[in-house]
């Protein structure tokens, strides 16, 4: 009997919020999914290259919910192993072989380190952003040695 009584008063509790989820004319409410933030992968990324060359070049995925954003889309940054920023460039859609809009979009790059440049652990970040704004990221970590 007592767990009857439970049941009962567990589902009017439910009933009771579900009911307040609704508009005035109890027509309910609507569930909005929660937005998604950009999202970067590699593909094939390489862990380390010598200075002076390149790596081969690897995939960079990137998926969109919010749709690719019409200019400065994607963002690639370089930092050396003591963590300053060696490069930073933007790319519109077009430029990754993506369009405006698109919810997602694969390119090739590679990573290069110039002679002169120091050893060690470098950073190799991807961002993406959407028409929203929201932005995601990647970074790879590449050794580089002589």
């Amino acid at each position: 009997m007592q767990r009857t009584a439970l049941t009962v008063l567990a589902t009017s509790l439910l009933a009771a919020g579900l009911t307040a989820c609704g508009d005035s004319r109890g027509t309910g409410g609507s569930i909005v999914p929660p937005t998604q933030n950009p999202a970067v992968s590699f593909i094939n990324a390489p862990t380390s290259v010598r200075v002076g060359q390149a790596t081969p070049p690897f995939t960079v995925q990137v998926s969109v919910p919010g749709g690719a954003r019409s200019s400065q889309f994607i963002e690639l940054e370089t930092f050396n192993p003591s963590g300053a920023r060696i490069q930073n460039q933007f790319f519109n859609p077009q430029q990754v072989n993506c369009n405006s809009g698109s919810t997602f979009c694969s390119f090739n790059t590679d990573f290069f380190v110039q002679f002169g440049q120091p050893t060690g652990v470098w950073q190799f970040r991807v961002t993406a952003f959407d028409q929203q704004n929201r932005s995601g990221s990647q970074t790879l970590f590449i050794t580089v040695f002589q």
